[in-house]
């Protein structure tokens, strides 16, 4: 109870400091530039570290636990990882075949999930000599990722098994 109470202090400092209120108003009007409240730097950081102060005395940082955390995580990341490589490696083997229209069936549910990535990676990495290689640029990210973090050897592994770091 001791730690709920210094964490609501701290917040009600940190609002206070920049002058906002904890709770949102509905109807409130807007607030012309003239009677807008100056908020200095010193103010902001005061709040900012209030706030991360708050947040440290409610929840306990993860590292601190038993590490029972990292299994969970680790369940869950596995397969988001597994399915995005999949994904992309079937983006490579699309690209083989440009007949076949991304748009349609069954191939937007491929296309769609991973072109956002491959957009952004292509402004990068243009096509060499007309072939399109970002698809395995995005395998091997994933795979490396899924090696380091969900792997034998991996971070979540190392750390579920110890129980802790």
């Amino acid at each position: 109870m001791g730690k709920f109470l210094f964490a609501t202090a701290l917040l009600l400092a940190a609002c206070d400091a920049l002058r906002v209120s904890p709770t949102p108003r509905l109807a409130q009007k807007p607030i012309t530039p003239a009677v807008q409240p100056a908020v200095n730097d010193e103010a902001r950081a005061a709040a900012v570290w209030a706030g991360a102060a708050a947040l440290l005395a409610v929840v306990e940082p993860a590292a601190a636990g038993d590490g029972a955390w990292a299994g969970t995580v680790k369940v869950a990341l596995t397969p988001v990882l597994t399915l995005g490589t999949l994904a992309f490696l079937m983006r490579t083997v699309l690209s083989w075949f440009p007949k076949y229209d991304l748009k349609a069936m069954p191939w937007v549910i491929v296309a769609v999930p991973t072109e956002p990535f491959l957009k952004a990676t292509r402004a990068l990495i243009p096509p060499v000599a007309g072939v399109d290689i970002t698809p395995i640029v995005w395998v091997s990210i994933l795979s490396f990722f899924s090696e380091i973090f969900t792997g034998p050897q991996g971070l979540l592994t190392i750390i579920e098994k110890k129980g802790g770091l």
